[in-house]
């Protein structure tokens, strides 16, 4: 399982987890923070993805933290 642990500020500690949108219900990974976002439909894909340095975005809806692009350096359990 992939996951990632917020560590500054007042939701360190909280983790966070891959991030499936609502609109297309798919999870996004993208080159930069600005740029286009690439829909996967499986989350097999993701590590294929981190391990070429895209970021994905993550969240955690129980403790009401949004998405958040996170590098793969800070992301555990895909490698």
């Amino acid at each position: 399982m992939l996951f990632a642990v917020v560590r500054r500020g007042k939701n360190s500690g909280i983790h966070l987890y891959p991030h499936r949108y609502k609109e297309d219900d798919r999870y996004h990974v993208s080159l930069v923070r600005k740029g286009p976002h690439i829909p996967l439909a499986d989350d097999r894909d993701i590590p294929d993805y981190l391990a070429n340095g895209y970021l994905l975005a993550m969240s955690n809806p129980e403790a009401k933290y949004r998405p958040t692009l996170i590098r793969p350096s800070s992301i555990r359990g895909w490698e």
